[in-house]
């Protein structure tokens, strides 16, 4: 989250005239607040919101960002998906990443960009319809913001429908099923058994003891 603030806050001083025209909504749901690292990194944040709202803040009422810090529920994060025409996603390391597919689904208009880190699990089935960046890189971050704010109508929802087929089509249905597949087309006996696997359950047990008994 701290490098997505610099990259706003360059994009801003970059390309003055995303001021007063982009506003970012940084939604962060609070989690382990007894950590310490969790601690610094909100304040960090919090920090970094103050001093580009600071810097940026119009009077009129325009401000560059709107810090959210609560859970938020599945309607209101919706909502948020469904107001937004560009959604900046940039885990530094993910497994999968479901933000990036729920922004696609809700955005029905066909009317949304993505900007997706390539280090997201996502980023291989979602790379021909989004723009990749590096989460490290905030010149490439900036410059994607700008790319995404100025793109033409007919490229937005030319992405936009790539991006929704494939999330249409890799569901958890196929997801799962893919599974399955390779779990019946793989032999099973020849899979190790961890032998310090304790049964969370006596029917576990007598299952263990009959399918796997000497």
């Amino acid at each position: 989250t701290p490098l997505r603030l610099e990259a706003f806050r360059n994009a801003l001083r970059q390309y003055p005239e995303l001021q007063e025209h982009v506003t970012l909504i940084q939604v962060v749901v609070p989690s382990r607040d007894d950590i310490p690292e969790y601690r610094d990194l909100r304040f960090e944040i919090e920090h970094l919101v103050g001093e580009i709202n600071g810097e940026f803040t119009r009077p009129g009422g325009w401000v560059p960002i709107h810090y959210v810090y609560r859970s938020v529920d599945r309607l209101d994060l919706i909502a948020y998906y469904r107001a937004a025409r560009i959604a900046l996603v940039t885990p530094l390391k993910d497994g999968m990443n479901l933000v990036a597919k729920e922004f696609c689904a809700c955005s029905v208009d066909d009317d949304g960009v993505l900007i997706l880190s390539e280090f997201a699990g996502s980023a291989a089935q979602l790379q021909h319809g989004a723009l990749l960046i590096n989460p490290y890189d905030i010149e490439g971050m900036s410059s994607a913001i700008y790319q995404a704010c100025f793109m033409p109508l007919e490229e937005r929802r030319d992405r936009m429908r790539r991006l929704r087929r494939s999330v249409s089509r890799h569901n958890v249905f196929r997801w799962v099923n893919s599974f399955l597949e390779t779990a019946i087309a793989s032999d099973l006996d020849a899979f190790p058994l961890p032998e310090d696997y304790v049964p969370s359950t006596e029917a576990e047990q007598a299952y263990w003891d009959t399918e796997f008994a000497g």
